[in-house]
């Protein structure tokens, strides 16, 4: 039997990167300009990152 492969690291954060995206077009397309949906984006990953005190 085969010894099974490590999963890539590189697959998270492809899949992070990917719903990041998918939350910058979601404000893009709700009305915000490109400039106000990446301040929302960076505000969403300061927060979650615990750096928004």
């Amino acid at each position: 039997m085969p010894e099974p492969t490590p999963e890539s690291p590189l697959t998270e954060l492809a899949a992070a990167a990917a719903q990041i995206h998918e939350l910058f077009v979601s404000y893009v397309n709700a009305g915000f300009t490109e400039n106000q949906a990446l301040r929302l984006v960076i505000g969403v990953i300061t927060g979650s990152a615990g750096g928004g005190q």
